[in-house]
């Protein structure tokens, strides 16, 4: 069983068995997706004021692995202009990475939303911002991930593989609200007729509406599930944790009661689903906002159970660059009392490595 949850934990956390992407993309009207159709209205107005010209996008060509033919990819100027503060503070672009702009929305007079496409090693991020029209980050979150057909190595003959799905699609309700759902599938796939067969399905979805601030507020979140889920007959508990974890890394910045509901997931989490935990913990809510984080765990640090600083010393001694995170935002913190904290904290974590 254990075998089979590292293959679970794998697939939905770091994403490296994908064998395909599928398409996400934001509002039932066309209209409001073609960048082209809106090039001369008020939306790109605060790109300008961030020094990126429409005529400077780069629309997809067949070299390029955008996923969508409206998408822009951005370049090196443009990722730093936008996508700071949306992945990390300090956002800076990576060789193996592309970053891709799918959809600019004026949501009101002083607000505007974009969404983005973070393509890297075999996955793909979805992300929605909105700003302000002087191009002034206001809120932001995570929307999850999209990819067709993850194989697992697990085998039902030699004839039939279980194969699972995951997609993700974002679309407008109304102007200025939006539902995103996410399906996960597991199929069983002949080898020799090709023929796929759906025999467990799960639909997780959530309504967000955009306060006229521009903050971002989930209004609405329900889930389904139809048949029987095979990969472990014995693991509910753990796929249900995973899904709160997934549903959690989902949630808008400017939430503030985010942290306390990852406290409290922290410690229902076992040692088959710590890792899923660190890594989605680390990643969609640590490297975004990691002065919020820090701040959150100096408050607590005398009646909170402290599940909130296992992601952060598992980083910090995982790879240098990731302790090199965490020291520059250690080292941004304008409160003493908190850079001695983190300091002992760091010391710590170094001496139990």
């Amino acid at each position: 069983m254990k075998h089979i949850l590292l293959i679970i934990t794998a697939i939905l956390t770091l994403c490296i068995s994908c064998k395909g992407k599928g398409s996400v993309s934001v509002s039932n009207d066309p209209s409001h997706d073609s960048i082209a159709a809106i090039d001369d209205n008020r939306p790109f107005e605060f790109l300008k004021k961030l020094g990126i010209e429409y005529e400077s996008l780069i629309a997809k060509d067949d070299s390029l692995p955008a996923p969508s033919d409206r998408d822009f990819l951005l370049t090196t100027h443009e990722q730093c202009s936008l996508l700071r503060g949306i992945i990390t503070p300090d956002f800076a672009p990576s060789d193996t990475a592309s970053a891709y702009l799918v959809a600019v929305r004026q949501i009101n007079d002083n607000v505007i939303l974009c969404q983005y496409k973070y393509l890297f090693s075999d996955a793909e991020d979805v992300y929605i911002a909105t700003y302000d029209t002087d191009g002034h980050l206001i809120d932001a979150m995570f929307a999850g991930n999209d990819w067709d057909k993850s194989e697992l190595a697990y085998n039902l003959t030699d004839s039939t593989e279980l194969v699972s799905v995951d997609h993700t699609l974002v679309y407008f309700i109304g102007d200025h609200e939006f539902t995103y759902n996410h399906e996960y599938k597991e199929i069983e796939h002949n080898v020799n007729t090709d023929k796929d067969t759906t025999t467990y399905s799960q639909m997780a979805s959530m309504t967000c509406n955009i306060n006229p601030n521009g903050k971002i507020d989930i209004t609405m979140e329900d889930g389904s599930e139809d048949g029987a889920f095979r990969l472990c007959s014995d693991c509910k508990k753990e796929w249900k944790l995973m899904n709160a974890i997934l549903s959690l890394s989902r949630y808008p910045y400017s939430d503030n009661k985010v942290l306390d509901r990852w406290d409290d997931l922290g410690n229902r989490v076992d040692a088959s689903s710590s890792e899923s935990f660190d890594y989605h913990f680390f990643k969609y809510v640590f490297l975004p906002q990691p002065e919020k984080v820090l701040k959150w765990v100096y408050d607590n640090r005398d009646y909170k159970s402290m599940t909130l600083t296992r992601p952060l010393g598992f980083y910090y001694t995982y790879t240098p660059q990731s302790r090199k995170i965490i020291d520059e935002a250690i080292a941004r913190l304008d409160n003493p009392a908190m850079q001695t904290y983190y300091k002992e904290m760091t010391e710590l974590w170094v001496s139990n490595d």
